[in-house]
């Protein structure tokens, strides 16, 4: 739109109010994801605004103490593929809702999570995402009144909404499967054992050999390709070998699975394996890989529409804990025999 100086004219709420055939504060509730706003109103502000090329001036917004229509994202990294899935998931649906993601990594360092909160309050966000870091303790005051939703972690002495996968669950019934094949020595091993979700996947392991009146193993915690094939050996080695193992995560998996090719062991013919995390390309392996599926996409959706929800309603967190279940996807590691074509999700 232009001026009769033939100046590109600024376009307004008014000029959009005026087009669309609301009211100013109409258009203001719309902007605002207000519930008063009906389907047909919506319909006709949307239609204006795209008619006027409408956008709106979030500095100027943030200056008069109006929402930024920004969310953060802290992550501890976005190398691996559970949490750049769930950085897609949570980009799609807060652009669905009209905000914009400012996403940012940690390295898994708890320092950079409060310094990434501060950060992201002084640039006036309206809500953040956050998966902490393995040691991360948060209290109260370091959110500083900012709507937070935690992911899949805990984040210390502060209340916030948790948003997590049922892993215990999950490896119970990984185990479980392995068990129903006969498998009585089976190993749980993986990273990082102080993470809240491999504590839980341990747990979930110890479960199942329980109920089968059964002994668990120790957990067994690498930390690289070498430390992982000293433990495979150790597991392979003696007169009762391991029939079975149990990665705690995708990263152990792999590093399982090139300690067992290394060592010249066979799956599932010597040794099954079960992995929690599907990782890229577990179905054209071979064998293809039995895993846990975790669902990142609706992890990150419903975190998000819960965060737009307490930023939409003003409330403040109230210790809610949404839990997502997981499914097992059966191929052939595990010691099924699996069809060429067939895709057996079990949930």
């Amino acid at each position: 739109m232009t001026s009769d100086s033939g100046r590109e004219k600024t376009i307004t709420q008014a000029d959009v109010a005026r087009v669309a055939g609301v009211a100013i504060m109409t258009v203001s509730r719309y902007m605002n994801q207000h519930p008063s706003i009906t389907e047909k109103t919506a319909r006709k502000v949307k239609a204006a605004i795209d008619a006027l090329g409408y956008r709106p001036n979030y500095a100027a917004r943030m200056l008069m103490g109006q929402p930024s229509r920004t969310i953060g994202l802290i992550l501890p990294n976005l190398e691996n593929p559970f949490f750049s899935s769930i950085a897609h998931s949570v980009q799609q649906t807060a652009h669905s809702r009209g905000y914009l993601v400012w996403i940012a990594a940690t390295n898994d360092e708890s320092a950079m999570d409060l310094q990434l909160i501060e950060r992201m309050r002084d640039h006036h966000v309206d809500g953040i995402l956050l998966t902490a870091s393995s040691d991360t303790s948060l209290q109260t005051r370091d959110l500083g009144g900012i709507p937070l939703v935690a992911l899949e972690r805990p984040v210390g002495a502060a209340a916030v909404d948790i948003v997590m996968i049922d892993d215990r669950s999950a490896a119970c019934e990984a185990v479980r499967h392995l068990l129903s094949h006969g498998y009585k020595r089976i190993a749980c091993f993986g990273l990082n054992s102080a993470i809240r979700s491999i504590q839980e996947r341990i747990t979930g392991y110890q479960d199942a050999m329980r109920e089968q009146g059964l002994t668990p193993l120790p957990y067994l915690q690498c930390e690289d390709r070498e430390s992982a094939k000293r433990i495979i050996r150790k597991l392979m080695s003696g007169r009762t070998p391991t029939q079975a193992i149990f990665p705690a995560n995708s990263t152990a998996t792999i590093l399982a699975l090139e300690a067992l090719d290394e060592l010249h062991y066979s799956v599932p013919k010597q040794v099954a394996l079960f992995s929690f995390g599907d990782i890229p390309l577990a179905h054209i392996l071979r064998p293809q890989i039995s895993a846990v599926r975790q669902p990142t996409e609706l992890l990150g959706e419903k975190a998000t529409k819960h965060l737009l929800d307490l930023i939409a309603t003003r409330s403040g967190a109230s210790g809610v804990r949404i839990s997502i279940p997981a499914s097992l996807v059966i191929r052939e590691s595990c010691g099924c025999k699996r069809p060429p074509s067939s895709h057996h999700d079990r949930h």
